[in-house]
C-alpha cells in the first residue's frame, strides 16, 4: 500500500487505512457473491455463515463468527456509517497513539461486543443474528475520548464541540437505535473505557503484540531475532517518550502553559519532535 496515500488520508496509520478500505470491500464481495447466488437459483448463504448467530448451540458449530461477524453489514448505509465513524475516530486516536493500539481497541471492542451479545441471548434478553462493526467502532470512540476529551470537533450547523460530548452523544444515539443489540454496543463501550483508562494511568496491554516469539528458519534466525530485540527496545523508550509526553500534557491542561518549567518546556518540545518524527 502507498505510504504517501496512508500518511495523507489516514494519518499515517496502515490499520485504519486496511480497515477503513477492507470493510466496504468485504460489504460488496459478499453482495455480489448473494446477489449471484439467487441469479443462479442456488443458495449461498454467505451473509448467514458469516454473522454471529445469538444460538450458543449454532455458535459452537461457526465460532469464527465471534471474528467474522465485524465485517458483514445489512446494507449500504450500515457499513458507511461504521466506515466513516471509524476513520474520524481513528484519525483522531492516532495522533497520540500507534498502529497497535488502533487494532487492539476496534479487535478487542467487537470481540467484547460479540461475547455479551452471546451472553445476553443465552440469559434470554436478545435473538435473531449480530454483524457489524458498531461495538468495534464505540470502543476506538471510546478510547479517543479519553485521550483527547477536549479535542475540539467542528460540527455542521453547530460549530466546535469537545470530542467527550460527542462521544457521550454518539454512544446515546447508538443505544436508543440499536435494533435490538445493545448488548453488543455495550461491549464495545466497556472495552473502549477500559482500555483507554489502562493507557491514562500508564499501563499498555497492547505491548503484548511486540514481545511475540516468532520461529524463524535456522538460516535467518539470528538477524531476526536482533531485529526483534532491537524493535523491542525501540518500543519500549516510545513508551517511555510517550508516558513522560502524557505527564507534561496534563500540568498544562490543569495548571496552563506558562506552569511548565523552562526545563519542561524544552523536554515538550523535544518530545513532540521525536515522537512526530517516530511516525513519520
Amino acid at each position: 500500500m502507498n505510504y504517501a496515500l496512508i500518511k495523507r488520508y489516514f494519518g499515517g496509520s496502515q490499520t485504519l487505512a486496511w480497515l477503513t478500505l477492507g470493510l466496504p470491500l468485504v460489504w460488496i464481495v459478499v453482495t455480489l457473491l448473494s446477489l449471484s447466488g439467487r441469479m443462479m437459483h442456488f443458495n449461498m448463504p454467505i451473509a448467514e455463515w458469516l454473522t454471529l448467530p445469538s444460538s450458543f448451540a449454532i455458535f459452537l458449530t461457526r465460532p469464527w463468527t465471534l471474528i467474522t461477524y465485524m465485517a458483514v453489514h445489512f446494507d449500504v448505509l450500515h457499513m458507511l456509517f461504521n466506515v466513516l465513524w471509524l476513520y474520524w475516530f481513528g484519525r483522531i486516536l492516532i495522533n497520540t497513539l500507534f498502529d497497535r493500539h488502533l487494532l487492539l481497541a476496534f479487535v478487542g471492542g467487537g470481540l467484547a461486543g460479540g461475547i455479551l451479545f452471546l451472553l445476553s441471548a443465552a440469559a434470554g434478553f436478545g435473538s435473531g443474528w449480530l454483524c457489524g462493526c458498531s461495538a468495534a467502532v464505540i470502543a476506538v470512540m471510546c478510547v479517543a475520548a479519553i485521550r483527547l476529551p477536549d479535542h475540539q470537533i467542528n460540527l455542521f450547523l453547530i460549530g466546535e464541540v469537545k470530542l467527550k460530548w460527542v462521544a457521550v452523544i454518539c454512544c446515546l444515539l447508538t443505544f436508543f437505535g440499536g435494533g435490538g443489540n445493545q448488548a453488543a454496543h455495550i461491549g464495545g463501550l466497556l472495552w473502549g473505557v477500559a482500555l483507554g483508562l489502562m493507557l491514562r494511568a500508564g499501563n499498555d496491554p497492547s505491548l503484548w503484540l511486540s514481545r511475540l516469539k516468532w520461529h524463524p528458519s535456522s538460516n535467518a534466525g539470528g538477524n531476526s531475532k536482533r531485529n526483534a530485540d532491537k524493535m523491542v527496545k525501540v518500543l519500549k523508550d516510545r513508551q517511555n517518550d510517550m508516558q513522560r509526553l502524557d505527564q507534561l500534557l496534563d500540568k498544562i491542561r490543569l495548571s496552563g502553559y506558562e506552569s511548565l518549567s523552562r526545563k519542561e518546556r524544552k523536554e515538550l518540545d523535544d518530545l513532540s519532535r521525536h515522537l512526530d518524527k517516530d511516525k513519520r
